[in-house]
């Protein structure tokens, strides 16, 4: 292992325990699934192993979808989105209309961003799949991480845990069967998609903090 990847490994496993102290604080409160992670779109159990999939026949029928689209779709602002393209965090869309890895890469950011810095979102991403634009240093495709992380939080939900070993052993079974292009993309990935649903978890319980606060001025 390079010097740089024992700093992205030991900054990972700080971001981890950052987190995960950050949960255990909060442990009182479990988190209920009610939108698939990203978007305001109504979760439910039947998207588990393929989140992305109601989103797959609007695609091959339009090639994409407009930056008005894509803020229903996420509930973002269109400055916020065009602002995340500018910094080199997402690809240009093609013409007017965002792609499939457009649209998965921004809603894997914006179901973290409520509890990790923006900035450590975007390492992450680079820590599993390299370059924004280059495929060939993917370990996993976006949309797969996607539909990994939607079943791994859909499990850590149903059995209303935020037991870091628990949440591990989910992630390994979910994980069983993939192979990487690297000796080390399995274990890089674990950690990354550990840190991932912990900063998902933290985001969630945030929300419902905010929820109950707001609940006292009413």
């Amino acid at each position: 292992m390079t010097i740089k990847e024992n700093r992205q490994k030991s900054a990972l496993e700080v971001l981890v325990n950052l987190l995960y102290n950050h949960i255990t604080m909060l442990k009182g409160m479990m988190i209920m699934l009610k939108n698939i992670p990203g978007t305001v779109l109504e979760w439910n159990e039947g998207l588990s192993k393929n989140a992305f999939a109601v989103l797959s026949p609007v695609l091959s029928v339009t090639k994409g979808l407009t930056l008005s689209q894509l803020k229903e779709l996420t509930g973002l602002e269109g400055t916020t989105i065009q602002n995340w393209v500018k910094r080199g965090w997402v690809e240009s869309p093609t013409g007017k209309r965002y792609g499939e890895q457009q649209i998965v890469r921004i809603i894997l950011i914006n179901m973290l961003r409520n509890a990790m810095q923006l900035e450590k979102i975007i390492a992450l991403m680079s820590y599993i799949n390299g370059k924004v634009d280059d495929r060939s240093d993917d370990i996993i495709p976006d949309r797969e991480l996607f539909s990994v992380m939607c079943s791994i939080i859909s499990q850590v939900s149903n059995k209303n845990t935020t037991d870091k070993e628990e949440i591990k052993a989910i992630i390994e079974s979910e994980l069983r069967n993939y192979t990487g292009p690297n000796e080390d993309s399995k274990q890089k990935l674990e950690a990354a998609v550990l840190c991932m649903t912990l900063g998902f978890i933290a985001s969630e319980i945030k929300k419902e903090s905010d929820n109950e606060f707001s609940k006292l001025f009413e």
